[in-house]
C-alpha cells in the first residue's frame, strides 16, 4: 500500500521535490556570489518567500492527496480491495507527511544560512524565528493536514486550496500572536533606562517604569499607560538622564521585559508542538469523514 501511495502521487511529489531543488539552488548561489542584492539586503520583504514555503507546499499537496482520487474515481478502486478504508487514508497521509515534512526539513538550514548576510538581529527575534529552526516542519505539516482536510470535505483541490489558504494565514496570525507567552518572559530591571545597546540580548517585548517591585503593570493598566505614574515630570524632562530622575523621586525602576536568545530553541519546541498537534486533530477529523462517506 505504501508503494501504491508514492505512485499515485508521485509526480506531485516529484515536482515539489523539483520545485524545492530550484529554490534551495538559488539561495546558494545567490549566497555565494557577493555581489547579490538580495543576499544583502535587510527588509523583512526579502524573506517573503521563505515565510510562504512551507504553508503553501503543504497546502499544495494536502488539498490534491483526497481530492483528486475523488475526481478520478480511483478511491472506489481502492475501496473495493481488501485494504480498509482507514488503512488506505492513513498510509496516504503518512506518505504524503513525510515528503512534505522531510523537504522542507532538508530544505530549511540553507534560509537560515542565507539569511545571515542580512541578519541584524538573534534569530529568536521574529523576523528571523520563522525561517530558521524546526517549526517551518511544523507548518508545512499542519498545512499538509489543512489542505488535505479541505480536500475531503470540498473534494475539489484548487477550491480546497482556496479554502485552506485564509485558515493557514489565520493561524499562523494567532499563534504568532501568542509566542511571546509560549515560554515565561526574562526581565531586566534597573533604577534607569539601559542605555542604547545596553538592551537585554533577545527579543524586547516591552520597556517601561514601574512601581518598584512589579515587572509588570498593574491589573488595569498597559505598558504605555504605566508611564503616568511618572506625571508632570516625565513631560518636563529635557533628556533621559532628567526622566530618570522623575523616575526615582517616585519610587519607579525601568523593567525590560524580553525573551533572551537561550529561549529560542524553547520557543521552537513549543511551537512546533502546538502545530503538531493540530495537524494530527485535523488527522482525525479527516479520518472519520472519509469512514462516513457513502460509495
Amino acid at each position: 500500500m505504501t508503494w501504491i501511495a508514492w505512485r499515485v502521487q508521485r509526480l506531485q511529489y516529484l515536482a515539489a521535490a523539483g520545485t524545492v531543488a530550484v529554490l534551495a539552488l538559488w539561495l546558494a548561489v545567490s549566497g555565494l556570489n557577493e555581489q547579490a542584492g538580495w543576499s544583502r539586503l535587510s527588509t523583512t520583504a526579502d524573506t517573503y518567500g521563505l515565510y510562504a514555503l512551507p504553508g503553501l507546499l503543504g497546502l499544495v499537496l494536502g488539498a490534491q492527496l483526497v481530492a483528486t482520487e475523488i475526481e478520478r474515481g480511483t478511491n472506489r478502486v481502492a475501496w473495493t480491495q481488501s485494504i480498509t478504508r482507514t488503512h488506505w487514508l492513513a498510509v496516504k497521509l503518512l506518505v504524503g507527511g513525510l515528503v512534505t515534512g522531510g523537504l522542507v526539513a532538508l530544505f530549511m538550514p540553507l534560509p537560515g544560512w542565507w539569511i545571515s548576510a542580512m541578519r541584524t538581529g538573534p534569530d529568536i527575534v521574529p523576523k528571523y524565528f520563522a525561517v530558521t529552526g524546526v517549526v517551518s516542519v511544523g507548518y508545512a505539516i499542519f498545512a499538509y493536514l489543512l489542505g488535505a482536510t479541505a480536500g475531503t470535505a470540498i473534494r475539489r483541490p484548487g477550491w480546497a486550496f482556496a479554502a485552506g489558504l485564509p485558515v493557514f494565514i489565520a493561524a499562523r496570525l494567532l499563534i504568532d500572536g501568542l509566542r511571546p507567552t509560549l515560554v515565561a518572559p526574562s526581565f531586566a530591571v534597573g533604577r534607569a533606562a539601559p542605555l542604547a545597546g545596553t538592551q537585554p540580548a533577545g527579543w524586547v517585548l516591552n520597556a517601561g517604569y514601574l512601581p518598584l517591585g512589579r515587572t509588570s503593570p498593574a491589573a488595569g493598566q498597559t505598558w504605555a499607560s504605566s508611564q503616568d505614574h511618572l506625571g508632570s515630570c516625565f513631560y518636563q524632562a529635557q533628556s533621559q538622564v532628567g526622566m530618570d530622575h522623575c523616575a526615582a523621586a517616585a519610587r519607579l525602576h525601568f523593567v525590560v521585559e524580553y525573551q533572551p536568545e537561550s529561549h529560542y530553541w524553547a520557543l521552537q519546541g513549543v511551537e512546533t508542538a502546538i502545530y503538531l498537534a493540530m495537524a494530527v486533530v485535523l488527522a482525525t477529523v479527516t479520518v472519520v469523514a472519509v469512514r462516513r462517506w457513502r460509495t
